[in-house]
Protein backbone atom coordinates (compact mmCIF):
# COMPACT_ATOMS: atom_id res chain seq x y z
CA UNK A 1 0.00 0.00 0.00
CA UNK A 2 1.07 3.69 -0.70
CA UNK A 3 2.27 5.43 1.85
CA UNK A 4 0.20 8.25 1.95
CA UNK A 5 2.41 10.90 3.87
CA UNK A 6 5.48 10.25 1.14
CA UNK A 7 5.22 13.05 -0.59
CA UNK A 8 5.32 15.57 2.35
CA UNK A 9 7.83 13.28 4.17
CA UNK A 10 10.29 13.49 0.92
CA UNK A 11 9.65 17.20 0.91
CA UNK A 12 10.55 17.74 4.44
CA UNK A 13 13.78 15.62 4.34
CA UNK A 14 14.55 18.06 1.68
CA UNK A 15 14.11 20.57 4.83
CA UNK A 16 10.52 21.57 3.61
CA UNK A 17 9.64 23.45 6.60
CA UNK A 18 6.10 23.55 5.40
CA UNK A 19 5.41 20.06 4.66
CA UNK A 20 6.96 19.06 7.91
CA UNK A 21 4.28 21.43 9.47
CA UNK A 22 1.63 20.03 7.76
CA UNK A 23 2.88 16.75 8.73
CA UNK A 24 2.70 17.48 12.48
CA UNK A 25 -0.74 19.42 12.18
CA UNK A 26 -2.10 16.21 10.80
CA UNK A 27 -0.61 14.04 13.46
CA UNK A 28 -0.19 16.00 16.94
CA UNK A 29 -3.60 15.04 18.16
CA UNK A 30 -2.35 11.15 17.24
CA UNK A 31 1.46 11.65 19.30
CA UNK A 32 -0.46 12.98 21.66
CA UNK A 33 -3.21 10.67 22.64
CA UNK A 34 -0.23 8.10 22.62
CA UNK A 35 1.87 9.55 25.33
CA UNK A 36 -1.37 10.78 27.22
CA UNK A 37 -2.13 6.84 27.35
CA UNK A 38 0.87 5.54 28.62
CA UNK A 39 2.04 8.62 31.13
CA UNK A 40 -1.81 9.50 32.34
CA UNK A 41 -0.75 12.97 33.01
CA UNK A 42 -1.28 16.02 30.65
CA UNK A 43 1.70 17.78 31.09
CA UNK A 44 4.18 15.64 30.75
CA UNK A 45 2.45 14.05 27.70
CA UNK A 46 2.41 17.90 25.89
CA UNK A 47 6.33 17.79 26.56
CA UNK A 48 6.71 13.99 25.47
CA UNK A 49 4.66 15.14 22.55
CA UNK A 50 6.95 17.93 21.76
CA UNK A 51 10.05 15.81 22.59
CA UNK A 52 8.62 13.67 19.54
CA UNK A 53 8.53 15.75 16.83
CA UNK A 54 11.74 17.20 17.55
CA UNK A 55 13.39 13.74 17.58
CA UNK A 56 10.85 13.43 14.48
CA UNK A 57 12.63 16.62 12.42
CA UNK A 58 16.41 15.68 13.65
CA UNK A 59 15.86 12.05 12.32
CA UNK A 60 13.43 12.46 9.41
CA UNK A 61 16.02 12.20 6.93
CA UNK A 62 17.31 8.70 8.17
CA UNK A 63 13.41 7.87 7.61
CA UNK A 64 13.92 5.20 4.60
CA UNK A 65 10.37 4.41 3.60
CA UNK A 66 10.44 0.60 4.80
CA UNK A 67 7.12 1.08 7.00
CA UNK A 68 4.75 3.86 7.09
CA UNK A 69 5.52 7.25 7.93
CA UNK A 70 2.45 6.70 10.37
CA UNK A 71 4.29 3.76 11.86
CA UNK A 72 8.00 4.86 12.01
CA UNK A 73 5.86 7.84 13.93
CA UNK A 74 4.17 5.60 16.38
CA UNK A 75 7.38 3.70 16.71
CA UNK A 76 9.19 7.11 17.88
CA UNK A 77 5.93 8.19 20.13
CA UNK A 78 5.61 4.95 22.00
CA UNK A 79 9.18 4.61 22.62
CA UNK A 80 8.89 8.15 24.30
CA UNK A 81 6.82 7.75 26.48
CA UNK A 82 7.89 4.78 27.64
CA UNK A 83 10.80 6.27 28.69
CA UNK A 84 9.49 9.40 29.82
CA UNK A 85 7.36 6.88 32.47
CA UNK A 86 10.67 5.51 33.69
CA UNK A 87 12.64 8.65 33.87
CA UNK A 88 9.44 10.01 36.13
CA UNK A 89 9.65 6.69 37.99
CA UNK A 90 13.36 7.37 38.79
CA UNK A 91 12.49 10.74 40.03
CA UNK A 92 9.70 10.29 42.13
CA UNK A 93 11.10 11.13 46.14
CA UNK A 94 10.62 8.63 48.56
CA UNK A 95 8.31 11.11 50.60
CA UNK A 96 4.69 10.93 50.02
CA UNK A 97 3.34 12.96 47.23
CA UNK A 98 1.26 16.13 47.55
CA UNK A 99 -2.39 15.19 46.84
CA UNK A 100 -2.53 18.60 45.60
CA UNK A 101 -0.83 17.06 42.54
CA UNK A 102 -4.07 14.89 41.52
CA UNK A 103 -5.24 17.95 40.25
CA UNK A 104 -2.61 17.60 37.18
CA UNK A 105 -3.46 14.50 36.38
CA UNK A 106 -5.91 13.22 33.98
CA UNK A 107 -8.55 10.72 34.17
CA UNK A 108 -9.01 7.49 32.27
CA UNK A 109 -11.85 8.83 29.44
CA UNK A 110 -14.26 5.74 29.71
CA UNK A 111 -17.51 5.89 27.79
CA UNK A 112 -20.11 8.80 28.87
CA UNK A 113 -23.40 6.80 29.25
CA UNK A 114 -25.15 9.89 29.40
CA UNK A 115 -26.39 11.56 32.43
CA UNK A 116 -27.90 12.48 35.96
CA UNK A 117 -25.91 13.47 38.52
CA UNK A 118 -26.14 9.52 40.09
CA UNK A 119 -24.71 8.51 36.86
CA UNK A 120 -22.07 11.45 36.75
CA UNK A 121 -20.56 10.56 40.19
CA UNK A 122 -20.02 6.72 39.72
CA UNK A 123 -18.66 7.78 36.15
CA UNK A 124 -16.12 9.71 37.55
CA UNK A 125 -15.24 7.30 40.27
CA UNK A 126 -14.92 4.60 37.55
CA UNK A 127 -12.09 7.22 35.83
CA UNK A 128 -9.96 7.39 39.13
CA UNK A 129 -10.21 3.50 39.28
CA UNK A 130 -9.23 3.05 35.88
CA UNK A 131 -6.18 5.48 36.04
CA UNK A 132 -5.00 3.69 39.34
CA UNK A 133 -5.74 0.47 37.58
CA UNK A 134 -3.63 1.58 34.38
CA UNK A 135 -1.13 2.93 36.73
CA UNK A 136 -0.22 -0.32 37.83
CA UNK A 137 0.74 -1.77 34.58
CA UNK A 138 4.32 -1.32 33.07
CA UNK A 139 5.14 0.85 30.35
CA UNK A 140 5.00 -2.10 27.93
CA UNK A 141 1.86 -3.35 29.10
CA UNK A 142 0.07 0.53 29.06
CA UNK A 143 1.69 0.51 25.59
CA UNK A 144 0.17 -2.42 23.49
CA UNK A 145 -3.10 -1.82 25.32
CA UNK A 146 -3.00 2.09 24.19
CA UNK A 147 -2.18 0.87 20.70
CA UNK A 148 -5.07 -1.74 20.45
CA UNK A 149 -7.99 -0.24 22.75
CA UNK A 150 -7.45 3.41 21.97
CA UNK A 151 -5.71 3.56 18.45
CA UNK A 152 -7.25 0.19 17.30
CA UNK A 153 -4.24 -0.77 15.46
CA UNK A 154 -4.71 -4.67 14.59
CA UNK A 155 -1.90 -6.96 15.90
CA UNK A 156 0.45 -6.75 12.91
CA UNK A 157 0.43 -2.92 12.90
CA UNK A 158 1.46 -2.97 16.84
CA UNK A 159 4.39 -6.04 16.22
CA UNK A 160 5.29 -3.71 13.98
CA UNK A 161 5.05 -0.42 15.68
CA UNK A 162 7.01 -1.62 18.47
CA UNK A 163 8.84 -4.43 16.59
CA UNK A 164 8.07 -7.35 18.78
CA UNK A 165 6.70 -10.69 17.72
CA UNK A 166 2.82 -11.17 17.10
CA UNK A 167 2.75 -13.59 20.14
CA UNK A 168 4.26 -11.09 22.26
CA UNK A 169 1.63 -8.55 21.57
CA UNK A 170 -1.50 -11.25 22.14
CA UNK A 171 0.75 -11.61 25.32
CA UNK A 172 0.92 -9.09 26.40
CA UNK A 173 -2.50 -7.45 25.93
CA UNK A 174 -4.09 -10.42 27.41
CA UNK A 175 -1.98 -9.81 30.22
CA UNK A 176 -2.28 -6.02 30.88
CA UNK A 177 -6.50 -7.16 30.34
CA UNK A 178 -5.67 -9.09 33.36
CA UNK A 179 -4.23 -7.19 35.60
CA UNK A 180 -6.36 -4.01 34.89
CA UNK A 181 -9.81 -6.77 35.71
CA UNK A 182 -7.35 -7.53 38.87
CA UNK A 183 -6.83 -4.25 40.08
CA UNK A 184 -10.34 -2.67 39.51
CA UNK A 185 -11.89 -6.19 41.27
CA UNK A 186 -9.97 -5.07 43.98
CA UNK A 187 -10.77 -1.63 44.41
CA UNK A 188 -14.56 -2.80 44.31
CA UNK A 189 -14.91 -1.91 41.08
CA UNK A 190 -17.33 -4.15 38.08
CA UNK A 191 -15.91 -4.63 34.77
CA UNK A 192 -15.37 -1.24 32.78
CA UNK A 193 -14.56 -0.63 29.23
CA UNK A 194 -11.72 1.43 28.17
CA UNK A 195 -12.75 4.30 25.36
CA UNK A 196 -11.11 3.99 21.94
CA UNK A 197 -9.35 6.86 21.07
CA UNK A 198 -9.46 8.81 24.47
CA UNK A 199 -10.00 12.81 24.17
CA UNK A 200 -6.73 14.90 23.60
CA UNK A 201 -7.19 17.34 27.08
CA UNK A 202 -5.00 19.71 25.79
Amino acid sequence: MIDPDLEAVEKAKQGDKRAFSKLVDQYYEMVYAVCFGVLQLREPARDTAQEVFLKVYQEISHFKGGSKFKTWLYRIAMNAAIDAVRRRKRQVSLDATDASEDDEQAPVIIPDSGPGPREDAAGEEMKKLMKLALEQLSPEHRAVLVLREWEDLSYEEIAETLQIEIGTVMSRIFYARKKMGEALQRMGAGPAVIRRKPESQR
